[in-house]
């Protein structure tokens, strides 16, 4: 597959449906659509390939033709279904019968859509099947008579059995450009937000213009819209296909840019927990989003680092943010899109990174900004000689030469060729959703009671609109019994007029002001208000209002609810608490059963923020419950629970050692107690933390990572080290165990066992002493390395090969360390325009996401001391270091039981042999298996198996040697491995993958193992790609006996299976050893398929729960020995040695932007993250699957000596996919 697109022949002047028949005849198998399968993206994506979907328009196009006949006259269809894939099969379909789709939005209203339907003549209505008809259509079809059809669903258009297509026969389309040009491609209807609905028809010379954008050339340096929507790119749309944005994306610009679509799931509105899903399952490229989700993004720190391997979003539709946009822009780019239904996107170029928010547009587009008043622009379009291609709106409006838009704009301050969108001239107030509403209705009504002088609607680019009310006699108080029956009266008028709105209820009785007393709305002579000026005039007023309405504490609605005292700790108080809020928005929720879909009772996205405002009011959880739990369990049921368990967390008074804002008690308190409160907190985290059970899993061993970071041109090396100083001192202060040592507990400890450890932490600067915190962390050291190694720009090139210098260049770091040492151990290397930082810490303290997590800590840090205020890792959970967390959830979670009821087999999830197996051994007990099994971990006799409690399946774990030196030893021959490493593209990845499912297609056992443990992902098909070349390279199948095994060893992140109660920022270790086995014949063997072996790393998976993980935590309570040497794995016994045993780590999903950038005018985002490989390629045998490429390639890295280096570019299975990078 192609990277990039040329300009295709005839560009501008192509039909779609003969563009997808091309695709479909050249490139039957490409996929060109992928399905959600439900709601829960695990389960995987239904793709359609551009041969099935070409057969399933023509089938849909055959069933038009025979239930309408044949005219020469296009007949609109109208349509109103599901978010899925039948809407454009229709859409094509209509095309190529002679008809055209009319695309109704839901939201109509019964007058609206009667009249598009009559202005378009539409007398054919299609209903999906399966689909109960909403409200509205029983209404219109009841007032105009119709002939109603059926749109089969969408496995009878689109069998998941492709081949029952190839009895469809092709539906003939073809039309000339020329004689198509001015053809309906498909129907719309204006908004409504200025009076009925009018239809909008799209022509095919519109579409062209889509097309025809990347035939603009450069403009001062701006490169059209269209650059980077390249061939082959997966793009996912936001918007509804009611929606002209969603027709565009999924229906216009898919094809005509060659990208692959997602789709789905189709009952779930667009929200961040989906956006973090499909982030999670599938490879977007392009976002195509809504404004309020993506002002919603830049609220979300946790997912924003998952669309930074995208290539950027495409945000149209309203206006966003500047501040929340430009948080998003940090992680993936922003494209700020404007346009309209009737000429669509014209001549919109790309800005620079940093301009965002601002639109700029191609001279071609004939675009004219004329100036309203001074430093205001109204824009108008003129028609050129470039209009067929790039001034669509001509298409539409063929008999005019110029056109207002009635849009605002005013010019950048120092850019003049940059704008930015200041509202309409016809005072539609847009929200940030997109919504448009006409305020001209509203406000002469409400103007109409006794008591009201005057009013505005408020609300351009917020989420929720408001009403501004000037009153006859601005002396009335606000306050008492008279000022509650004034307002309720005009509550009265204004539910009427919500009732006679597009939009019902559009206004909400907390998003209703009163003007300030001697502060009247400005008028003309006339007493007309004059809106603009008024709007200045309360521009800090307005602002103010919808601050306060995003406030944590809002009494007035509190009280207005009756619910001023919840107790949260109560399932059925919260219950009763919810149910009252969410009804008192939508009525329905008051009798609904407590699992009812709120979206079916009424619920929409701004009534989604309403009811997270109110519910987060009464149970003081402001910022805490936000939309994204509303939208991830839509019931009162789901509601409740996550609101008693987001209460319990708040409740929760440890302190672990991270900075924790003051709780509303402590601000209540006397200031003085206040302080003293304080310190003793920070006193408390300061105290030395012991170790617990699965911090010792790691062994005395520090893990190192190198991150690779652009300067900004200028920055000295002094400059940007004494930011990251800076910044670690106050990183030191969140995170305390930064600036800790490990160090040997003592002997005489209660409960001491051998080889515990702890942490301890630096005190606190003491008055007495003349003691103060030093701003020169000993943890971080300085090295220029400009003169020894290669410039950033040339290691970027080189795609940051770990092979590219030794390690030993960059940090001096003892791999295993004595004690006490040093928790941090950073070195910042600087090269001609760049910092590698090799950053160490001890297994001890935490684990590889405990690890990022403190990096990501130190990166915001140093955006806080560069002046980012909003930079305070407040996203860090208070109880992220609490290191008795696992043990109170263990106890709480119901799965807690003695260790002498866990089925021993679960030692083979652990590095410690059995020690019940040892002390038979010892005892020279007769029982030869068990004496044999007492050497190695896990092997479990029957005798141990039938005395548990066999809840579930576990395998028998492999037999694993002895581990006979801590730290490993060198290897015998002296031979040191060379770090290697090897990429796979994106179009091979894809290829490989295939290849797979093309074994899986085969293979007669797999259907009984998919449906055990699932189907397989691609980090379980890289898995065993990876590992089956590893050891070939190693040993060969014919010398190897069937006793010969390899293991692969992968620690595993148990966070989620712990407990849902575990904070999500959890830093210390949390993990257990999940293996894989196989013998070495059979993994090698050309006769076994990567199917099977990535099977068995599926099933490896799929064994990890709840259960498991707690019955791990329970052996682990049993160690009596916590030396590093006392530890029996795999890749630890085998050591450096020619065997064939290795430690996995899967880094795939990783991103180095998920770090954050380190921010101000000193560092750029970071770019790469590499492991520390040298120290390594000493201890022991290991494999990485790096972070995915930005191109959307794959990186593989290991440790090999010459001749498996050779071995491995000469294995014609893993090169047909693989290429040595270096």
């Amino acid at each position: 597959m192609a990277v990039g697109m040329a300009t295709p022949a005839n560009c501008g002047r192509r039909l779609i449906p003969q563009i997808l028949d091309e695709l479909a005849a050249a490139e039957p198998d490409r996929i060109i659509y992928s399905l959600a399968k439900s709601s829960d993206l695990s389960q995987g994506f239904r793709h359609v390939s551009a041969r099935a979907f070409t057969k399933a328009v023509d089938k849909t196009a055959w069933l038009l033709q025979r239930e309408l006949g044949v005219t020469s006259e296009i007949r609109a269809v109208g349509y109103i279904g599901p978010h899925d894939l039948r809407q454009i099969l229709l859409t094509f379909a209509c095309i190529k019968a002679n008809c055209a789709g009319l695309f109704l939005s839901p939201k109509n209203s019964t007058e609206g859509a009667l009249a598009v339907l009559e202005a378009a003549d539409c007398n054919i209505w299609v209903n999906p099947a399966g689909e109960r008809p909403t409200q509205l259509v029983n209404d219109f079809l009841q007032q105009r008579p119709m002939h109603v059809m059926e749109l089969p669903k969408l496995d009878e258009l689109l069998p998941e059995d492709e081949s029952e297509l190839e009895k469809v026969e092709p539906f003939p389309y073809t039309k000339r450009w020329e004689d198509a040009i001015n053809d309906t491609f498909c129907i719309l209807h204006t908004s409504g937000s200025t009076g009925l609905s009018k239809p909008i028809s799209w022509t095919h010379g519109l579409i062209g213009t889509v097309d025809a954008v990347r035939m603009l050339p450069t403009h001062e340096g701006m490169e059209p819209w269209a650059k980077g929507w390249d061939d082959g790119d997966t793009l996912y749309s936001t918007f509804p296909l009611s929606h002209g944005a969603g027709i565009l994306m999924d229906v216009v610009i898919s094809p005509l840019f060659g990208l692959h679509c997602v789709l789905g799931p189709r009952d779930v509105i667009p929200n961040l927990e989906l956006i973090s899903s499909l982030a999670d399952h599938i490879k977007i490229d392009i976002w195509s989003m809504i404004p309020s989700l993506t002002d919603e993004l830049g609220e979300a720190p946790d997912i924003l680092p998952k669309l930074s391997r995208s290539k950027f979003i495409c945000a149209s539709g309203g206006p966003v943010s500047n501040v929340l946009g430009s948080k998003v822009n940090e992680f993936v780019r922003v494209l700020n899109l404007t346009g309209t239904s009737e000429g669509l996107f014209i001549g919109n170029l790309w800005v620079d990174r940093q301009d965002w928010h601002w639109f700029a547009f191609h001279p071609w587009s004939g675009f004219e900004f004329k100036m309203v008043e001074p430093g205001l622009y109204e824009q108008w379009i003129h028609r050129n000689e470039h209009a067929e291609f790039f001034q669509g709106l001509f298409h539409t409006f063929q008999d005019v030469n110029s056109f207002n838009f009635k849009d605002l704009y005013v010019q950048h301050p120092t850019k003049p060729g940059l704008w930015a969108s200041h509202g309409r001239s016809d005072d539609v107030v847009v929200l940030s959703n997109g919504y448009k509403i006409s305020p001209l209705d509203t406000e002469a009504l409400v103007t109409s009671h006794p008591a009201v002088d005057g009013c505005l609607m408020i609300g351009s680019g917020k989420p929720q609109a408001g009403l501004l009310i000037e009153l006859k006699d601005p002396t009335i108080k606000r306050d008492g019994d008279d000022a509650e029956a004034l307002f309720s009266s005009i509550w009265a008028v204004v539910e009427r007029a919500n009732s006679l709105s597009l939009h019902k209820d559009q206004l909400h009785r907390d998003f209703i002001a009163f003007s300030e007393a001697g502060k009247p709305f400005i008028r003309t002579d006339k007493r007309t208000i004059k809106r603009r000026a008024t709007m200045a005039l309360y521009a800090d007023y307005i602002e103010r209002f919808y601050q306060s309405r995003g406030e944590d504490d809002n009494d007035a609605e509190v009280a207005a609810l009756g619910l001023l005292t919840i107790d949260t700790a109560s399932l059925d108080s919260t219950a009763r608490a919810v149910r009252h809020i969410l009804a008192s928005i939508v009525p329905a929720v008051k009798d609904a059963p407590v699992d009812a879909n709120l979206f079916t009772l009424g619920f929409d996205s701004l009534l989604v923020f309403k009811a997270t405002k109110a519910v987060a009011a009464v149970t003081d959880l402001g910022g805490i419950f936000l939309p994204r739990n509303f939208y991830a369990g839509p019931t009162v049921k789901a509601i409740t629970a996550t609101v008693v368990r987001l209460a319990a967390e708040r409740r929760a008074t440890t302190t672990n050692g991270t900075i924790n804002s003051p709780s509303t008690e402590q601000q209540q308190q006397d200031p003085q107690e206040a302080k003293i409160r304080a310190l003793m907190n920070r006193h408390k985290a300061l105290l030395s933390s012991k170790l617990g059970p699965m911090d010792l899993f790691g062994g005395n061993m520090y893990e190192g990572i190198n991150v690779f970071i652009p300067l900004c041109p200028g920055v000295s090396f002094e400059q940007a080290y004494k930011v990251l100083q800076r910044g670690l001192v106050r990183a030191m202060e969140i995170v305390p165990a930064l600036a800790g040592k490990v160090i040997p507990c003592s002997e005489h400890e209660i409960g001491y066992k051998k080889g515990d450890v702890r942490i301890s932490l630096p005190p606190l600067p003491s008055t007495a002493l003349g003691t103060s915190p030093s701003d020169e962390p000993r943890q971080l050291r300085f090295r220029d390395l400009s003169s020894l190694v290669p410039s950033y720009a040339e290691q970027r090139t080189s795609g940051f090969l770990t092979s590219a210098y030794p390690d030993e260049l960059l940090t001096t770091c003892p791999s295993f360390p004595d004690l006490p040492t040093d928790v941090l151990n950073v070195q910042a290397n600087f090269v001609e325009g760049g910092c590698v930082l090799a950053f160490n810490v001890h297994h001890h303290a935490f684990d590889g996401i405990g690890m990022l997590i403190a990096l990501t800590v130190w990166a915001e840090s140093c955006r806080f001391v560069q002046g980012d205020q909003s930079a305070t890792s407040e996203w860090l959970h208070p109880e992220s270091l609490n290191r008795d967390m696992l043990s109170i959830l263990y106890e709480l979670e119901g799965f807690a039981k003695p260790a002498s009821e866990v089925d021993p087999r679960v030692w083979g999830f652990l590095p410690y042999a059995d020690p019940a197996l040892k002390r038979k051994q010892q005892e020279k007990e007769e029982d030869t298996d068990m004496t044999e099994a007492a050497a190695v971990n896990g092997h479990v006799t029957e005798p141990n198996i039938k005395r548990a409690r066999l809840s579930r399946h576990l395998p028998k774990p492999p037999r694993l040697p002895n581990c006979e030196h801590w730290p490993p030893a060198p290897r015998a021959d002296g031979r040191t491995l060379a770090a290697s490493t090897f990429v796979i593209s994106a179009e091979k990845l894809e290829r490989l993958q295939k290849s797979v499912e093309l074994a899986e297609a085969a293979d007669p056992e797999s259907q009984s193992l998919s449906k055990e443990s699932g189907s397989l992902s691609l980090g379980d098909v890289l898995q065993a790609f990876f590992w089956r070349a590893a050891v070939r390279a190693r040993r060969r199948a014919e010398d190897s006996s069937p006793d010969d095994m390899s293991i692969i060893e992968m620690p595993t992140d148990v966070r989620p299976y712990f407990s849902s109660h575990l904070p999500p920022t959890y830093m210390a270790n949390c993990v257990i050893m999940n293996r894989q086995h196989m013998s070495i014949s059979e993994l090698c063997s050309s006769q076994t398929s990567l199917y099977k072996i990535a099977q068995i790393c599926r099933e490896a998976r799929t064994r990890v729960d709840q259960e498991l993980v707690h019955d791990a935590f329970s052996l682990l309570h049993t160690i009596q020995d916590n030396s590093p040497g006392n530890h029996t794995t795999a890749f630890l016994g085998q050591g450096i040695q020619d065997g064939p045993h290795s430690l996995f780590n899967n880094m795939m999903l990783f991103q180095a932007s998920d770090i954050g950038p380190f921010g101000g005018d000193i560092f750029e985002a970071p770019e790469a993250v590499r492991v520390q490989m040298d120290w390594l390629n000493k201890a022991f045998r290991s494999l990485f699957i790096l972070p995915m490429r930005k191109d959307g390639g794959v990186e593989l890295l290991l440790g090999t000596l010459p001749e498996e280096l050779d071995a491995m570019k000469n294995d014609h299975e893993f090169m047909q996919f693989a290429e040595f990078l270096g």
